[in-house]
């Protein structure tokens, strides 16, 4: 399947998922959301990007958390743009808008922390995907990434099922090449965590801050 034709299938996929995504996975949600904001390290007024926002529940938790921070969220599937546009319309400071993780539409060093959760498995172009996100950060700020992680022996399993059954799914990663690919990108890998979520999910968390600039 080309590239094209899987990125129009996987916004159809969660386009149909849209208004029933957020009770369908509530558990899963609050575990791994809360694992994410619980690494970001944010002034007061800091202004954080949510790649991959989905239906908007990592940027509710960070602005229960950070409420004077600012939040950006991209995403590809409009019908999950318009539930977060929805929960977020009396909220100042929120911005929202159709893009893709690998062609982020904002001036370097935008960000004070990006943040991507439980999406990096529908992405073709990681690399790239790390190079834009490397971009927009500024000077010490931070990258943490939450993922499911093939260093669990059964998601090794998955991987495998997975790639003939679920057509918005690509690749699932292992911490270390998270770690190889940041690297280079002067994104200096600080913590790397594993957890469990019932029943089946072996996920990762890798924090990086960008390196100061020559």
């Amino acid at each position: 399947m080309g590239d094209h034709q899987h990125h129009a299938q996987t916004i159809r996929h969660f386009g149909h998922l849209a208004a029933h995504y957020d009770h369908r996975h509530r558990h899963y949600n609050q575990v791994t959301l809360s694992r994410a904001v619980e690494a970001l390290k944010l002034s007061p007024a800091g202004c954080v990007l949510d790649v991959g926002c989905g239906t908007g529940e990592l940027m509710r938790l960070v602005q229960s958390h950070h409420p004077q921070a600012t939040l950006v969220g991209i995403g590809v599937t409009p019908e999950m743009i318009a539930v977060t546009r929805e929960k977020f319309q009396h909220v100042p400071r929120v911005r929202l808008c159709l893009a893709e993780a690998e062609a982020l539409p904002f001036a370097a060093e935008s960000f004070e922390a990006v943040v991507s959760c439980n999406m990096l498995h529908h992405v073709h172009a990681i690399d790239q995907l790390f190079r834009e996100c490397a971009r927009v950060l500024r000077p010490q700020g931070q990258l943490v990434v939450v993922d499911w992680s093939r260093d669990f022996w059964h998601c090794q399993l998955a991987h495998y099922c997975l790639r003939l059954v679920k057509r918005s799914y690509v690749k699932m990663y292992r911490a270390s090449e998270l770690v190889k690919l940041a690297a280079p990108l002067g994104l200096a890998v600080e913590d790397v965590s594993r957890f469990f979520v019932p029943p089946y999910f072996g996920m990762m968390r890798v924090v990086a801050t960008r390196q100061e600039t020559p």
